[in-house]
């Protein structure tokens, strides 16, 4: 959603985004009601927030604003690489080691199996016609 062609409702919705109350979001975006009651703004401000292209504005921001503070994965390798090069603890030092091994799929997985495996062949014993009579009845 582009930015909304009202500036005072696009300066409410930035002023949400930014941590504002909605009361100060508000007052920021409507200057004459720096005069009103707090009960007037309030309510005005709830009024505003629920229009629904407000509403779809602030949620795209809002999701814009996570996208952002998420780390992508080469910033938790460098984050993890600083601790591994600079940690006060060797502890923490391994650990980033380690994470970062984890990441990179660096350590393999044995899986031991128990017991008896038949692998032997139910059909080895069967003639060349038996093959193609049991072929011919399942095709």
């Amino acid at each position: 959603m582009p930015v909304l062609e009202n500036a005072r409702y696009e300066k409410f919705v930035q002023s949400l985004i930014a941590g504002m109350s909605q009361r100060k979001a508000y007052r920021e975006a409507f200057t004459a009601s720096k005069r009103w009651k707090d009960g007037t703004v309030d309510n005005k401000a709830s009024k505003l927030f629920k229009i629904d292209e407000i509403m779809a504005r602030y949620q795209e921001l809002q999701e814009e604003a996570q996208d952002a503070a998420i780390m992508t994965r080469k910033e938790r390798m460098v984050a993890l690489s600083d601790i591994a090069r600079e940690g006060e603890k060797e502890s923490d030092m391994i650990k980033a080691i380690d994470t970062l091994n984890k990441m990179e799929n660096m350590y393999l997985t044995k899986t031991e199996l128990s017991g008896a495996v038949n692998v032997s062949n139910p059909y080895a014993n069967l003639t060349e016609d038996e093959l193609r009579k049991l072929a011919a009845r399942d095709g």
